[in-house]
């Protein structure tokens, strides 16, 4: 073997390691990710491991609890997936939450606190690496994680 050979072969085995690399909880570490900016928290999101990650997806709900009436309200911002350089992981940066859209029902029942969200995609279920969330402070990140059915159905052709 040549030295460009072996160095390229140590250099992918530190990677490896690096990435295999596990804390005493035995969750993969999360080192690699940036610490959250000032006026903003990480969220990190690690499910259990399944049999066929394809079968499931992760929905994010990202939002606070409010005091709000009988109307349907909601958040609108900015959901954007960004690279994580040198890595290849991506994670998930929330910005601009703004009031959303409200219905205009007149209520007769007290205000109650309620947790509104924005509306968010569904995300790729990976249980060998987390997802990995930063929000503005006041936010906080819940999530629902949906599995396909086992029964699959044929189209029926037209």
């Amino acid at each position: 073997m040549n030295k460009a050979m072996i160095l390229t072969l140590t250099c992918l085995m530190g990677f490896s390691a690096t990435f295999a690399a596990a804390n005493e909880n035995g969750k993969t570490k999360i080192d690699m990710f940036p610490r959250a900016q000032e006026g903003y928290v990480q969220y990190v999101i690690e499910v259990p491991k399944t049999d066929n990650d394809y079968a499931h997806k992760i929905a994010l709900r990202i939002g606070k609890t409010i005091l709000t009436d009988c109307n349907h309200q909601s958040f609108h911002g900015k959901v954007e997936e960004v690279s994580l350089k040198g890595w290849g992981y991506t994670y998930l940066e929330v910005s601009d939450i703004r009031t959303g859209v409200s219905t205009m029902m007149a209520c007769s029942e007290p205000k109650t606190e309620k947790f509104i969200s924005l509306q968010d995609t569904l995300r790729r279920y990976n249980s060998r690496l987390p997802l990995v969330v930063y929000v503005p402070q006041g936010y906080e990140v819940r999530y629902h994680i949906w599995s396909a059915s086992k029964t699959e159905y044929q189209a029926q052709e037209r």
